[in-house]
């Protein structure tokens, strides 16, 4: 997750996370165990791996998130693909397997947030037949009832 964090561009950190975080912020132990040791009855993670040649490793190309809010049948998705990843039909994929997972687990709405200026996210939710809708200058929030 540490060599994943550390592909990842400025502008890829700013659009998942809306602030600009260092990668020692981002891969600090705690923050690291609560993302990659998730409580499966409330996320479902999605990671999409491959096997380098070079360096004769697995490497995540990109990690998508499910949250689903307690006692409700409201979830909430993330996704963040390695830049060089991106444009590829990899958050698509993902994106898809994200919403198959919530109809198994019976949550009928879905919702996600991102910067205004996030095109390609806005894009990839609309074709999935989500909503958008602006919540203030900086924000908008995609809805799409399953």
């Amino acid at each position: 997750m540490i060599r994943f964090h550390r592909r990842l561009s400025e502008r890829s950190v700013y659009m998942r996370y809306f602030e600009s975080l260092s990668l020692a912020a981002r891969t600090v132990h705690q923050r690291l165990a609560r993302i990659c040791f998730a409580d499966p009855e409330q996320h479902t993670v999605l990671v999409a791996v491959r096997w380098n040649q070079k360096s004769r490793e697995e490497e995540i190309l990109g990690v998508a998130r499910l949250s689903k809010f307690e006692n409700s049948q409201l979830g909430e998705l993330a996704l963040l693909i390695a830049d060089e990843f991106q444009g590829y039909g990899l958050g698509t994929e993902l994106l898809r397997r994200l919403l198959q997972a919530a109809q198994e687990q019976h949550i009928t709405r879905i919702t996600a947030e991102m910067l205004r200026d996030n095109v390609r996210g806005e894009e990839l939710l609309k074709k999935f037949g989500f909503t958008l809708r602006l919540l203030n200058p900086r924000f908008v929030r995609a809805v799409r009832t399953l």
